[in-house]
């Protein structure tokens, strides 16, 4: 079994903030995937089920906020007996440029709160992540707002294409592992 976490909030409001990028991406997969969400009330989560290749996949949107995400994300973890090698989060990234992509096999928080929240929960980096760069100009001041804001036309416009880049990089990390994944995908965007 094979858990792919995306990190956003919940609700109308947030839909296409940079924050959800995590969401975005999960959506697009299962839409490639014809796999549907559904609400999950034990984890507090949208999931999906499917098989990719040869490989169960579930997919979780916890709906818990970002911040609190550790808590949904260890319940899954306990109810499916999935290890955490065998969990792939995505998220947005405000460091990197928008629509690069950066895979790594484990790593601190780096500051995002999502991901710290599931550090702090599981007790433990040890799980793959997707990072996925939002940071669409300079000088931003307040980047507790600007995570928060709606992409701009511009982003909106190269949104579908950098969707559909994560989702195959999801696909990639279930079929072959996480330093494929790396080697295929870090080269896109910055």
């Amino acid at each position: 079994m094979k858990l792919i976490v995306g990190l956003g909030n919940p609700g109308d409001e947030y839909k296409l903030t940079r924050h959800n990028m995590g969401f975005l991406v999960l959506e697009e997969f299962a839409r490639a995937n014809d796999m549907k969400f559904k609400i999950n009330r034990r984890f507090n989560a949208l999931v999906s089920e499917g098989i990719i290749g040869r490989e169960k996949a579930f997919l979780a949107m916890p709906q818990t906020f970002m911040n609190l995400s550790g808590n949904s994300v260890r319940s899954m973890l306990s109810w499916l007996k999935t290890e955490t090698g065998d969990m792939f989060v995505v998220m947005d990234d405000i460091a990197l440029p928008f629509g690069a992509i950066r895979i790594k096999p484990k790593g601190s928080s780096g500051g995002h709160n999502g991901l710290n929240s599931i550090i702090d929960f599981i007790g433990g980096q040890e799980f793959s992540r997707m990072r996925i760069g939002i940071l669409g100009r300079k000088n931003v001041k307040d980047f507790s707002s600007y995570v928060l804001d709606r992409f701009t036309k511009a982003e909106q416009k190269n949104l579908p294409e950098i969707l559909k880049t994560a989702s195959q990089a999801c696909e990639c990390w279930i079929r072959k592992g996480v330093n494929t994944a790396m080697n295929k995908f870090n080269k896109y965007g910055g």
